[in-house]
């Protein structure tokens, strides 16, 4: 049967091949009032440039000017009191120069100065440098003490508390203090530790 209604469908189909066609894009239409604000803006920058080229640069400022000090006037000079000399008797001038050079001074009344003489020292220094017990130890001692060119070396017996005898290697006797502190250096230097003492000359 023929069925119109099939035979429009068939007609809308689209053929094998065929592509449909979109329209073109509306080209975008610019605003009227564009057109006039591009102009009026150049217009606007173009005359700002040219005012400014018109203003004058400001002149730089005068300098200022100290005000001037007048200078101080010099104190006048004190007028010279005149000193009247009427009347006041003169000064009397000292020439004590001529008086000392026509003066002589008389010293044959004063007694010449003698130093008194220093009285003759009346003892000797003695080092006592060990003490013993035993004699032998005593003698081993001034023999060490001899060897190394102490000559001046002796041993004393002396007796102490509980009538025990004591000997005593002594060097001396030394007239003079510096003699007695070379020979005490020199024990020191021998690790022997020694006291001195004064003996009197008649002894």
């Amino acid at each position: 049967m023929f069925n119109p209604i099939q035979i429009a469908a068939k007609g809308s189909r689209p053929r094998k091949g065929a592509t449909r066609r979109t329209p073109p894009p509306q080209k975008r239409k610019t605003a009227w009032w564009l057109w006039l604000l591009v102009p009026a803006i150049l217009i606007a920058f173009i005359y700002a440039l040219t005012q400014l080229n018109q203003v004058a640069p400001k002149a730089a400022p005068a300098p200022v000017e100290k005000p001037k000090v007048a200078p101080k006037p010099k104190p006048a000079a004190p007028k010279k009191v005149e000193e009247t000399t009427k009347g006041v008797p003169k000064k009397d001038t000292f020439e004590f120069y001529q008086i000392l050079q026509n003066s002589e001074v008389d010293t044959s009344h004063v007694d010449a100065y003698q130093s008194t003489p220093r009285g003759e020292q009346d003892f000797y220094y003695m080092l006592q440098a060990a003490s013993f017990r035993n004699p032998e130890d005593a003698d081993r001692m001034r023999a060490k003490l001899i060897l190394s060119g102490m000559v001046e070396t002796n041993i004393r017996k002396t007796i102490g508390q509980g009538d025990q005898p004591w000997y005593r290697v002594v060097l001396g006797p030394y007239e003079s203090r510096s003699k007695m502190n070379r020979a005490e250096d020199k024990l020191v230097s021998m690790d022997i530790s020694s006291y001195s003492y004064k003996v009197k000359k008649d002894q």
